[in-house]
């Protein structure tokens, strides 16, 4: 006969104390304070005293919950080791108590044993472990809110210094020109960026962003002024019925027709991750060839080529500057690095790709990228490795941008009927109109 205690499952008592979460350990914790850290209030000196007392604690206390994690050690052993008086280690203990990183119990004259229990416990701190996890991701995000920004200023500060040179060429030290490089020196330094708030560099980059296409805006107007269109500036509302497919290949020196696909099948991935276009391999032109043929094509026919993600950053400029406004090759690197994160491109394979081939080279390569990301037909898994291939190609003399373009319009002409003409709708906003 199994007796009624026996038949019945015991039932687990929780833990009398609370622990960290599954898979954290204790260094994982410290780590996790020490990020923190500065939004506590809580400053390198007292973070090193804490740094101390946790490690005099037994590593198994911060899992299992079934003993509380408590350091022992006097004030006068933790004075010795940080090389310290104790009356510094007394300051510390009372900023990590304000923090709520530690509680103090010790005996009446500020002993601390262990056969009694007293000492600094660590409980307080544990128990918010959910809220420090919160807050490093929201310190990680303002941190890669403030590199983005960074970068945005960085180009920005590129393109307008470029657009000045050549506004004094053209039109000298006139008023406005004047106007913009006295805005343009006040901009802080790169070093002043580092230090200021993420609410204050987005302002700053909004009002070096509107500087700079305003600077863009004016060198458009001066060159059709003076008789021809600055290098992929021409407007955005300009119609035009001209197609990529028309542009002829510089590989194969004859134009290919919308309609027909490449035989190479121009976008496949190699599984190697680098691009695949057969321009590359039979011999990408000159440099200035390729500029050349850009700069024939009107910058608003690369738009119907983009991901509907890179047409809402680009729309989104547009906006921004009163709605039917144009576009310059300065929006499409923006709106490229906007693409950046959501298409899993670091940082780092970004400026490498502008170290290398130059901001302008960059912003198609990570705009083909982009389309091709988005096309079901053309799966890249990894974007970040692509575009380091293409910047490989670059160094190696094999890349050809052209090429990769004129297969995305080819794709597009495949989906869509053809005599695609860009035309303004009225009262504004751009629309696509077949013929």
């Amino acid at each position: 006969m199994i007796h009624l205690a026996q038949a019945v499952p015991a039932v687990r008592q929780p833990a009398p104390f609370p622990s960290l979460p599954q898979g954290m350990e204790r260094d994982g914790f410290v780590a996790l304070i020490d990020t923190v850290a500065p939004r506590l209030g809580v400053r390198s000196a007292a973070l090193a005293t804490f740094r101390i007392l946790i490690a005099a604690t037994r590593p198994s206390a911060f899992k299992t919950g079934e003993a509380e994690p408590c350091c022992y050690l006097q004030q006068s052993e933790i004075a010795k080791k940080r090389q310290v008086s104790p009356s510094r280690i007394r300051a510390d203990e009372a900023q990590l108590v304000a923090a709520g990183l530690i509680e103090k119990r010790t005996m009446g004259n500020g002993a601390r044993s262990g056969f009694v229990g007293c000492g600094v416990f660590f409980s307080s701190a544990i128990r918010r472990c959910e809220e420090f996890l919160a807050l490093r991701e929201e310190i990680e995000e303002n941190r890669r809110r403030h590199a983005k920004l960074r970068g945005l200023r960085s180009l920005h500060k590129k393109h307008l210094k470029s657009c000045l040179a050549e506004l004094t060429e053209l039109a000298g030290p006139v008023d406005e020109v004047q106007a913009i490089a006295a805005a343009f020196e006040g901009w802080p330094s790169a070093d002043k960026l580092h230090r200021m708030p993420v609410a204050d560099l987005e302002a700053h980059v909004s009002e070096a962003d509107a500087l700079c296409t305003m600077a863009l805006d004016q060198l458009q107007a001066l060159t059709k002024t003076r008789g021809g269109p600055h290098e992929n500036e021409r407007s955005y509302i300009q119609d035009t019925t001209q197609d990529l497919n028309e542009v002829p290949c510089n590989a194969c020196g004859s134009p290919r027709r919308p309609g027909k696909r490449t035989p190479s099948g121009i976008g496949r991935v190699p599984s190697d991750g680098a691009p695949s276009c057969r321009e590359e391999s039979v011999g990408a032109g000159s440099a200035a060839h390729k500029s050349r043929i850009l700069a024939n094509i009107p910058i608003q026919s690369f738009i119907p080529l983009a991901s509907d993600d890179m047409r809402f950053y680009l729309d989104m400029r547009r906006q921004g500057r009163g709605g039917w406004s144009s576009l310059h090759l300065h929006d499409f690197t923006v709106a490229a690095q906007c693409r950046l994160p959501e298409l899993g491109i670091t940082q780092s394979a970004w400026r490498a790709a502008v170290r290398k081939m130059g901001a302008e080279d960059a912003t198609w390569c990570v705009f083909i990228i982009d389309a091709k990301a988005s096309d079901a037909d053309i799966p890249i898994l990894n974007p970040g490795g692509y575009l380091r291939a293409m910047t490989r190609r670059h160094e190696e003399g094999t890349l050809n941008i052209v090429g990769g373009l004129i297969g995305l319009s080819m794709r597009r002409n495949e989906e869509e009927p053809r005599g695609r003409v860009i035309r303004r709708r009225p009262g504004g906003g751009d629309g696509v109109e077949l013929g």
